[in-house]
């Protein structure tokens, strides 16, 4: 009867799945469909609805107000528009999926597919629409910050005196007492503590991310030295082991990938070949114990902070350089970094802020544009600086050569794009005036997305900026827009009877170039004056190529600032030159870049290099885009901090783009996010549960910490002590409260069913790496190798390296990574989801991976080599779960072995490598206590 439960152990592991179940987390649905709403339904109303069905509005058409439920549900002239949980009978849906010719919304322009179809999931689902009159902080046209910073993630950080407790003795580190004043008012009581085996592996997959041997347990049960777990403690900070485990936590929050997100790239055109610099030194600088606000600086300006003597410092930059490219749409790519940043370091949703105000946050959309500004202003050099010798080995030598002549060619290929465009636009800048003036505006002049377009095609951006411009310069008194203000509102036959007028009263205030060329035009029409002043710039700007404007000379230097200088609309950066590429030479471009990249991905040896950013020579200046639309600039805003961490209006930011001042304010000690951010997910990864509960959101929706005092002390004594990421898992996993035992206490459990008091240690599964890298290191097959190119371990069973190196195919991500909850890198992740699904066992069962290790196991000396089955069942428990085998134990396995042997045919895999596999995916072995 033992022989057939082991064996039905092996063939139904999924029993497991029921213990796993109970530590899954249920995200809560009312949130899920708030942030739903604010994510993917706001943006569209704003952008498409509220100009005219909105408070907004000048006039509120058809009696329709969309900005709230309460609008939607009383509905406009037509009746209600939305009725919940049915977008087949909701008036919105028909009339945005134009179902009936009658109504039509937007009139002009249909919706695309998928705004319709999130509209429609919208209403299927409750037409859930959050409301914001409790968040008085977010006002839209006016926020209170003094009242916003009583929040209490924006109150200053400081230390705090431990609070009494009746119970001294207990207490091992400034953190007890914290603890045990809550459990005492509670009248609960702190758990015994662990025995030293179960503790000693608990720490060790807590700082190196696997399991102690069997020898480390022995010796460290046998060590009565007061200073025992201390000194392993100590051991495991120093080994390098450590940065790879908690490397790969900081890996999470920088969505860190080492592919691209093309839709139609395959193979090694998807890689990118040196975004494994940035996760080797993320590795090297949490085993370096590099200051955290050092570590903030280096991510956001390593180009201007990083010492030239420590080149491996400039790959920092990959936690600004490594998201989707989103098709190229740099408005995206720009709100990604602010997301990162803001969240990964401050926990503020600021991106939230880039339609309207946030909702609920003291963020308004300003704050937001003030760091575009930052991230717009900063661009990726064609050649990447080098982290190492190039001419280390013959091999990368000629690797180097050979790209050098490959990215000196793209370089040419950019200047000589650059040249021609730019003169291009300035030469028909006539033709781009005359059909900004005389054209309706297309939406092709504001798709972020890839233009299809001729050489002799006008460009569709500079259209829109030029329309842009003769919005803002066509006014009254404007000394070469004047007269046009005055003639362009009038219409055709009026224009031809007043133009003599106008001109006449104007003389005065307008430019001589411009009355001269008006008062010789004919001007019988609007496309006329168009004419005239097109006529005018062309002929002025090619004078100025063989004879510049004498200083003195006003009216020439007017006219050309029209179409020189960054305010001109025949303006744009050497950075921005491929979106003003013809198709051909577009395709051309980047078929030369990903031919670098391919031969970069394919050599044995390429020397390491950064991928950085660099501030462009002239710094952005950013302007609020209304309604998230780069269509419509609206105030400009300088470049500076978020304002409610700003005790005043804060400074704008004077160095460069902007970047190390963002960096500096926050690393800056006074405020009191960073600090309780970082020393939040540390507290997460130690304990299973973070002390916030949304570990990348401190604002206004987020619950209190569960322990604010410890948070604020923790938080203090990080920044005062350095940043040391190392001394506060050392403060940390001393405490009495990291050491209690993890067993269930039912009378606890009533009070306290979460274990928010921290009553005993939690129970915890083994992540995706350290489950992967236990089982490769167990087997004996652990390869130690550290940093390098990306290696396979999804798909090679025996490959050793440890599962931080693995490749992380954003575009396909795994099924074995998404099947053990493994972060996903398209977005910064607060936390991983922890979820109990059959593949979980089916792997345990199944995988190549985990046959190859327990085949690797079998054939070990002491396993293999044993004559008597019982040894090397011994040897088996030893080496995979680092313990002696019971007593009955050992009959239980030994009858296992022997059914084994007696199958008809034999058993597809060696019965000793089979008792292997069902050992490594015990539970004993996949969780921790």
């Amino acid at each position: 009867m033992a022989a057939q439960h082991l064996v039905q152990t092996s063939r139904f592991v999924a029993a497991w799945l029921l213990l796993l179940a109970r530590a899954a987390r249920a995200d809560d649905p009312e949130t899920a469909r708030t942030e739903f709403f604010e994510a993917k339904v706001r943006p569209i109303l704003v952008e498409r609805c509220y100009g005219c069905h909105s408070a907004q509005a000048e006039s509120l058409k058809g009696s329709l107000a969309v900005d709230s439920l309460e609008g939607l549900l009383k509905g406009g002239d037509l009746g209600p528009a939305v009725e919940p949980g049915n977008p087949d009978e909701s008036l919105l849906i028909q009339a945005v999926g134009y179902e009936d010719d009658s109504v039509k919304m937007p009139p002009k322009q249909r919706l695309p597919d998928a705004e319709i179809a999130v509209l429609r999931q919208w209403v299927a689902g409750g037409a859930a629409f959050p409301a914001t009159a409790a968040a008085p902080a977010a006002k839209a046209r006016g926020i209170d910050f003094a009242e916003a910073r009583k929040h209490w993630s924006y109150l200053p950080v400081a230390r705090r005196e431990p609070p009494p407790v009746a119970d001294d003795s207990w207490s091992q580190s400034p953190i007890d007492p914290f603890v045990l004043a809550k459990l005492e008012a509670a009248g609960l009581s702190p758990s015994p503590p662990a025995d030293r085996r179960t503790l000693l592996r608990r720490v060790s997959y807590d700082l190196v991310g696997l399991p102690p041997t069997a020898e480390e347990i022995a010796a460290f049960e046998s060590d009565t030295s007061d200073d025992a777990y201390a000194k392993v403690v100590d051991r495991l900070l120093a080994s390098p082991r450590y940065g790879e485990r908690w490397g790969r936590h900081w890996l999470d929050v920088a969505r860190y990938a080492d592919s691209k997100d093309g839709v139609l790239m395959y193979g090694d055109d998807r890689i990118r070949p040196y975004a494994y610099t940035y996760r080797d030194y993320v590795v090297r600088s949490f085993n370096e114990d590099a200051p955290f606000d050092r570590m903030i600086r280096e991510q956001l300006a390593a180009d201007v902070v990083a010492p030239k003597d420590e080149p491996w410092r400039l790959a920092a930059m990959g936690f600004l350089t490594l998201g989707r490219a989103f098709d190229n749409n740099v408005h995206d790519q720009i709100d990604d970094k602010i997301d990162v940043v803001t969240r990964g370091l401050l926990g503020l949703t600021v991106a939230c802020a880039r339609c309207h105000d946030h909702k609920y946050d003291a963020i308004p959309t300003a704050d937001y544009y003030s760091l575009y500004g930052v991230f717009a202003g900063a661009e990726a050099p064609l050649e990447l600086p080098l982290l190492d010798d190039p001419a280390k080995t013959p091999d990368r030598k000629s690797f180097e050569d050979a790209a050098a002549a490959k990215r000196a060619e793209v370089g040419k290929f950019l200047d000589d794009q650059y040249a021609l465009l730019s003169e291009e636009a300035r030469k028909r800048a006539g033709d781009y005036l005359f059909h900004a003036a005389t054209t309706p505006p297309d939406p092709l002049e504001t798709a972020v997305f890839f233009m299809s377009l001729a050489p002799e095609q006008l460009r569709p951006p500079i259209i829109a900026r030029w329309r842009r411009f003769l919005k803002q310069r066509a006014v009254p008194g404007d000394p070469v827009f004047g007269p046009w203000a005055e003639l362009m509102r009038r219409d055709d036959a009026a224009l031809a009877a007043d133009a003599s007028g106008v001109l006449a009263k104007a003389v005065d205030a307008t430019n001589p170039l411009v009355h001269a060329a008006l008062g010789a035009a004919t001007l019988r029409s609007r496309a006329d004056v168009a004419r005239a002043y097109a006529d005018l710039l062309v002929r002025v700007y090619q004078e100025s190529k063989s004879t510049p404007p004498d200083p003195s000379d006003t009216a020439r230097r007017q006219l050309l600032a029209v179409l020189q200088g960054p305010e001109s609309p025949s303006h744009f950066t050497r950075g921005q030159t491929q979106a003003y590429m013809s198709r051909g030479d577009k395709d051309a471009y980047y078929g030369k870049v990903l031919e670098l990249d391919r031969m970069t991905v394919k050599a044995a040896d390429p020397a390491p290099r950064a991928m950085v950013l660099v501030d462009s020579d002239e710094p952005y200046a950013p302007r609020i885009f209304v309604r998230g639309n780069p269509a419509q600039p609206g105030d400009a805003v300088p470049r500076r901090f978020v304002r409610v961490l700003s005790e005043a209006e804060p400074k704008p930011f004077a160095r460069g783009g902007g970047r190390l001042d963002l960096a500096e304010a926050i690393a800056d000690p006074s405020n009191p996010l960073t600090g309780r951010v970082i020393v939040n997910r540390a507290w997460m990864h130690h304990f299973g549960e973070p002390l916030v509960s949304t570990p990348s959101d401190f604002g206004e929706r987020s619950n209190p910490p569960s322990h604010p005092e410890l948070l604020d002390d923790l938080a203090a004594r990080f920044v005062e002590e350095g940043w040391s990421l190392k001394n506060l898992h050392r403060l940390i996993v001393l405490s009495a409260t990291y050491q209690q035992a993890s067993a269930d206490r039912p009378d606890c459990r009533k009070v306290d069913p979460e274990n928010k008091l921290l009553w005993r240690a939690n129970r915890r599964r083994l992540d995706f790496e350290a489950m992967r890298d236990t089982l490769v290191f167990v087997s004996g097959r652990l390869d130690p190798t550290m940093y390098g190119k990306p290696v396979d371990v999804a798909n090679d069973p025996k490959n050793g390296r440890r599962t931080v190196y693995g490749l992380v195919d954003r575009q396909s991500l795994p099924a074995v990574f998404r099947a053990f909850d493994f972060a996903s890198p398209d977005a910064s992740a607060e936390r991983r989801p922890l979820t109990t699904v059959p593949q979980q066992a089916l792997f345990g069962m199944n995988a190549p991976l985990v046959v190859e290790q327990a085949k690797a196991l079998a054939e070990r000396p002491d396993v293999a080599g044993a004559a008597d089955p019982r040894d090397a069942i011994r040897a088996l428990y030893r080496r995979v779960l680092a313990r002696e085998a019971a007593a009955d134990e050992v009959d239980m396995a030994a009858r296992f072995l022997q059914s084994l042997a007696d199958e008809p045919g034999g058993p597809k895999l060696a019965p000793r490598a089979q008792l292997a596999q069902v050992l490594l995916i015990a539970n004993e072995s996949m969780f921790v206590d």
